[in-house]
């Protein structure tokens, strides 16, 4: 009989962590969720009342794969969002687990040219653009670590909070934004949370990072 998988996810009652938290146990994973604070995510996960940066390699040891949804906000120091990554490291080189971590849209490039990072444009807004260039950093950090078996799963540059779960998803792998046939780049994050779980299911896109778009 095949074991069920279990999945860590920092930051589990979050904006996107609520959201892989409840897909995972829908699709009869165990959940094993890290909060730092607030409101258990769903009552069928087992729960742990920690930050990120206090999870230790034996809290996570019996799980499989580790997903993380963690984000420092936009008022606190951006480097914890480099950080986070070399915490990321530090939990899973030489485990073989999966890590899958959100990312984000301003660490890509802006088209296939790979001329430019969408932090780097004027468009980018001026509170999210340290916090994008530390995720860069961080995802530079993986890259050097062949140790790691890692995903870095970005959102398009729209995030949507409030659509569906589509379903109906594509997802990119050149490092650039991708665009639907209206033109937009947008990801609810419902579509974004099945994506993590589909690549975790299949252990897929190891060593890479990549976008992922509401068709």
């Amino acid at each position: 009989m095949e074991e069920t998988m279990k999945i860590a996810v920092i930051g589990a009652n979050g904006n996107l962590g609520t959201r892989v938290t409840k897909q995972a146990l829908d699709r009869g994973f165990e959940v094993k969720g890290f909060i730092y604070a607030g409101e258990t995510p769903d009552e069928r996960a087992q729960v742990v009342q920690k930050s990120l940066f206090d999870v230790t390699k034996e809290d996570i040891a019996d799980c499989d794969v580790m997903i993380s949804a963690y984000g420092s906000g936009f008022h606190a120091d951006p480097t914890l969002n480099h950080q986070a990554f070399l915490k990321y490291i530090a939990l899973n080189e030489g485990t073989g687990r999966h890590l899958i971590t959100i990312g984000g849209a301003g660490s890509l490039f802006t088209d296939q040219t790979h001329t430019t990072y969408c932090y780097e444009t004027p468009e980018h807004p001026e509170f999210l653009r340290e916090i994008s260039k530390n995720i860069k950093l961080g995802i530079d950090e993986l890259k050097g670590h062949s140790d790691v078996n890692w995903t870095v799963v970005c959102p398009s540059s729209f995030f949507d909070p409030d659509g569906a779960l589509t379903g109906n998803y594509e997802i990119g792998t050149e490092g650039h934004l991708i665009y639907n046939q209206d033109g937009e780049s947008r990801v609810t994050y419902n579509d974004l949370a099945q994506a993590m779980l589909d690549i975790a299911e299949a252990n897929t896109y190891q060593r890479q990072q990549i976008t992922v778009l509401t068709k």
